[in-house]
């Protein structure tokens, strides 16, 4: 777990907990009326990090760089020391650096970007 992860996660256990804590010191009716707010405040929230990671200008560049050497044996094997992915990489692609790919008794190889 990173950092980030770890920090979140903590963050999301501390309002749970706080939560909690205000929800047992109010009222039934109070405490509904609390949870009402704090679950429209949420969902706001959770909307609008979901359109601003849509809209974000960091789309996942992928970097490959300084890979071992792959070899494929039989027909239909595949061997690639550098990318190989199933559509465009939109957040750019750096390919550098990659081993040798061989290929044997019908195998393909490849040392860059292949594309399923």
């Amino acid at each position: 777990m990173s950092g980030r992860q770890r920090l979140v996660t903590g963050l999301t256990g501390l309002a749970v907990a706080v939560l909690a804590g205000v929800f047992c010191l109010l009222s039934w009716d109070r405490a509904n009326q609390v949870a009402g707010i704090v679950s429209a405040l949420v969902g706001v929230v959770a909307l609008g990090t979901g359109a601003l990671a849509l809209v974000s200008g960091r789309e996942g560049a992928v970097r490959v760089a300084n890979t071992g050497p792959a070899t494929a044996v039989g027909a239909g094997s595949h061997a690639n020391s550098g990318l190989t992915a199933q559509r465009i990489v939109h957040g750019g692609m750096e390919i550098n650096g990659t081993a040798e790919a061989r290929a044997e008794d019908g195998g393909r190889a490849n040392t860059g970007y292949d594309q399923l």
